[in-house]
C-alpha cells in the first residue's frame, strides 16, 4: 500500500519503486486543463468554485497561488506561449440567454489583454487555444462557420485559416513540437477518436480506434508521444501512445477519474483526478527512476 509524505507543499505518494504520484492541490474543487510554463516555474489551471470559473497560476513548489486576472466573467483553458510571456485562453462573455466564448491572449502578469479570435456577426464559440512552437500561430476550435471545426490564426487575430471541414465535431487541438501537424479529437468515426492533420489542412489520418472516448490530446516535449484521456476500458484514464498512434498504454490504471493530461517540461504528466475525493491536480512520474 502506498504511503504519503508531505514535501514542498505537495503530497508525494510512495510506491514500491519510490515517488510515483505527487498531489499538487488539496481544495477538491473541479479543475480542468493544467498547463506548465515553458520554464516549469508556473502551472496554470482552471478552477470551478461555486458559480465561478477562473484561471489560476500555481508556482512549481506550491508556495504561491494567484488568479491570473481579476475579471468576473468566466475564463478557462489557458495555454502558454513558447517564450512564457503570454497565455492564450477562453473568455466567456455573458450575452442574453447564453454565453459567447472568445479567445484572448494576456501577459503572464495578468495585464495587456488582447483579442485573438472573437465573435463577429452571429454568435460563435472559439475554444481551446494552443500555440505553435515558434509562437507565430494559435490553433483552436470554432463554430463561426456553423459546425465546430479546427482553425489556425495569428495571435493578433489575422490570417485565419480553416483546417477541417466535416459534419462531425472537431475539438481540442494541439500543435506538434516540430510545427508540422496538429492532433485533435473528432467524432467523425462515432465516439471521439484522435486524428492528425497537417497545418495546411492536408493529410488527415486517424490516430486511435477504440470503443470509447479518446480526447484531450497533448504532445510530449520531444514530440515522440501523445497523452490523452480515454474511457476505452470503462473508466476514464490517462493513456500515452507513440506519435503515429502505436504502442497505446494506460499510465494511470486507477479506479478514480483521471482527465486533462499535460506534460511537464521535463517529460512527466500532470492531470486532474478525484482519487482522493475531490478533483485535484497531480503529477505522475514518467521518467525512469523518478
Amino acid at each position: 500500500m502506498p504511503t504519503g509524505v508531505l514535501l514542498a507543499s505537495a503530497l508525494v505518494l510512495l510506491g514500491a519503486d519510490g515517488p510515483r504520484v505527487t498531489r499538487l492541490t488539496t481544495d477538491g474543487h473541479l479543475k480542468q486543463r493544467p498547463a506548465w510554463s515553458p520554464d516549469g516555474a508556473w502551472l496554470s489551471f482552471t478552477r470551478h468554485q461555486g458559480a465561478t470559473i477562473f484561471l489560476f497560476l500555481r508556482s512549481a513548489n506550491g508556495s504561491q497561488e494567484k488568479r491570473l486576472t481579476s475579471r468576473k466573467d468566466p475564463e478557462f483553458d489557458a495555454a502558454w506561449s513558447p517564450d512564457g510571456k503570454r497565455l492564450a485562453f477562453c473568455l466567456d462573455k455573458t450575452v442574453p440567454n447564453q454565453g459567447d466564448m472568445d479567445v484572448y491572449t494576456i501577459g503572464a502578469d495578468g495585464e495587456d489583454l488582447k483579442p485573438a479570435l472573437i465573435t463577429q456577426g452571429k454568435l460563435s464559440h472559439e475554444e481551446w487555444p494552443c500555440w505553435s512552437r515558434d509562437g507565430e500561430w494559435l490553433t483552436l476550435s470554432s463554430t463561426r462557420d456553423g459546425n465546430q471545426e479546427i482553425y489556425i490564426v495569428r495571435p493578433d487575430g489575422s490570417d485565419l485559416r480553416r483546417l477541417t471541414n466535416d459534419p462531425a465535431i472537431d475539438a481540442h487541438p494541439a500543435w506538434s513540437p516540430n510545427g508540422k501537424q496538429i492532433v485533435f479529437a473528432t467524432s467523425r468515426w462515432g465516439d471521439f477518436e484522435l486524428a492528425l492533420v497537417n497545418t495546411d489542412g492536408s493529410g488527415l489520418v486517424r490516430l486511435t480506434e477504440s470503443r470509447g472516448l479518446d480526447d484531450y490530446p497533448c504532445w510530449s516535449p520531444d514530440g515522440k508521444q501523445i497523452a490523452f484521456a480515454s474511457n476505452r476500458a470503462g473508466n476514464l484514464e490517462i493513456y500515452v501512445c507513440a506519435a503515429d498512434g502505436s504502442d497505446v498504454r494506460n499510465v494511470t490504471s486507477h479506479p478514480a477519474i483521471d482527465n486533462f493530461p499535460a506534460w511537464t517540461p521535463e517529460g512527466d504528466l500532470t492531470l486532474v483526478s478525484n482519487r482522493d475525493g475531490g478533483f485535484d491536480l497531480y503529477t505522475l512520474s514518467m521518467r525512469p527512476g523518478r
